[in-house]
């Protein structure tokens, strides 16, 4: 279970339990975004503050700690802006944690956030991070959105921070790139009415996802989108209904389908004669991709430049997506063997990789497989001196942790960690006492949001 889903029920339980009511001054922003004050030396958890914020607040007591709600902003912190967002105010929207704190705060919060739970989870001691960052708005090229049906028609928008089981209506993100949402303004009314019908079901996701952009391609209008509808278990009217998706939006590329238990393949519905497993298209719509290219193109080349420090000849490259940096890695004519478990990503990474390994690293393959399965399975001669692991928000498998233990002492000589939850790797780390700690580095990936990408480069030696 992710971290967001039981603070998600912790806020549920709380809308439940009476209420009491103090005056608290916020000190932190803990990791989830959430403001942190004290009374009589119990935390209490309150959405939406500021540190340096004195706030009236009513909050329920919790074996450990309290969560709380604000009544009123009594001192407001240096720290505070007025959100851009009417959704962040009026809808409580979800998606954003932080755009009432300015960039400065916002990037500090960020820092501490990856600082104090490494030290608390992980029992390990790291400078305050720098972090890279670009834009802070217009930046994300992927948005995923819920689709509920209503007996007045299909509403379609994100979740309130505390009420994750209602959906407010979206009409705009401002941390989303403008074509997307150009492109589901454009798509609301077909969406609402559910004419031509969507999949059989009564809650589906559409994710939305920026094509990669043609040269010289600057104007938003240049731009394309692949539209992923996921949910429902079948969906007759697909053609038709990508038909009046497109003649909406010409902007559109392709529209993808995968239902909840997939029992046939996931069709391209622009090319019908190519199935999505084998459309380059349809890999790069269905693969996990980073949504700030700009930041993500400056994480792998952090990353690339790390992975060099250690001389590598052979590395693989764990979580591996749609295999950009395992391309790269080929392309300096390293061995490079990238495991993901994913089909699309693992099809994508396979024709990256094959264009790579043309040139001086030949012997580079792409594996589809869970990590925890393949690092015990390799073999003497395929054994790594360089591991790169990316794994989802839920961290590495314990098995991975536990080779990666075994293997230290049998010519392992780095692992490059790429991390989105400070909180997972914080309890890799303390697996890992072979290893200790040579740089880190914050990524700025997900500006008015409390997530942040972390790189942590690991030597041989004692923690």
């Amino acid at each position: 279970m992710s971290r967001g889903r039981g603070r998600n029920a912790d806020r549920s339980r709380s809308s439940r339990l009476p209420e009491s009511v103090a005056t608290l001054t916020i000190d932190r922003i803990a990791a989830g975004g959430d403001g942190v004050g004290r009374l009589d030396g119990l935390a209490v958890f309150v959405p939406r503050t500021a540190p340096g914020d004195v706030v009236q607040v009513a909050y329920v007591t919790h074996a450990r700690h309290a969560r709380g709600r604000v009544l009123q902003v009594l001192t407001p912190s240096a720290a505070r802006v007025e959100p851009i967002c009417v959704h962040y105010t009026q809808d409580r929207c979800g998606g954003c944690q932080l755009q009432h704190l300015n960039a400065d705060a916002q990037t500090e919060a960020r820092r501490h956030i990856v600082q104090d739970t490494v030290a608390r989870i992980g029992k390990r001691d790291i400078p305050l991070p720098a972090l890279v960052s670009d834009v802070a708005w217009g930046y994300r090229s992927r948005l995923t959105l819920t689709l509920l049906r209503r007996s007045a028609g299909w509403v379609g928008g994100l979740h309130p921070h505390d009420d994750p089981a209602r959906v407010f209506a979206l009409e705009t993100c401002h941390i989303a790139h403008p074509a997307l949402v150009s492109v589901w303004q454009t798509l609301r009314p077909l969406i609402r009415k559910g004419s031509p019908a969507l999949p059989v079901g009564e809650t589906l996701r559409l994710g939305l996802r920026l094509d990669e952009s043609p040269e010289g391609a600057e104007a938003t209008a240049a731009l394309t989108v692949a539209l992923v509808v996921e949910g429902g278990t079948h969906w007759p009217d697909q053609e038709s209904w990508t038909v009046a998706a497109r003649a909406a939006d010409p902007r559109i590329s392709g529209v993808w389908y995968t239902p909840t238990a997939p029992t046939t393949a996931v069709r391209d519905t622009k090319n019908d004669a190519a199935p999505a497993e084998y459309a380059p298209q349809a890999r790069e719509a269905l693969a996990f991709a980073q949504v700030n290219p700009v930041v993500a193109t400056a994480l792998r080349d952090y990353v690339f430049d790390a992975v060099g420090t250690f001389a590598p000849t052979r590395v693989v490259d764990a979580y591996a997506g749609s295999g950009a940096l395992a391309a790269r890695l080929a392309t300096a004519g390293i061995s490079v063997l990238a495991i993901e478990a994913d089909p699309a990503g693992a099809a994508s990474a396979v024709e990256k990789v094959q264009v790579a390994a043309s040139g001086p690293s030949a012997s580079s393959r792409v594996l589809c497989d869970l990590v925890e399965r393949a690092l015990p399975s390799l073999g003497s001669g395929e054994r790594p001196d360089t591991v790169v692991l990316n794994p989802p928000r839920r961290g590495v498998h314990a098995d991975v942790t536990t080779w990666l233990e075994a293997d230290a002492q049998h010519g392992l000589r780095g692992v490059v960690y790429i991390s989105c939850d400070p909180a997972t790797l914080a309890r890799d780390l303390s697996r890992l006492p072979s290893w200790q700690v040579a740089a880190v580095q914050c990524f700025d990936m997900f500006p008015q949001t409390a997530h942040v990408e972390t790189v942590c480069v690991l030597q041989r030696g004692p923690r």
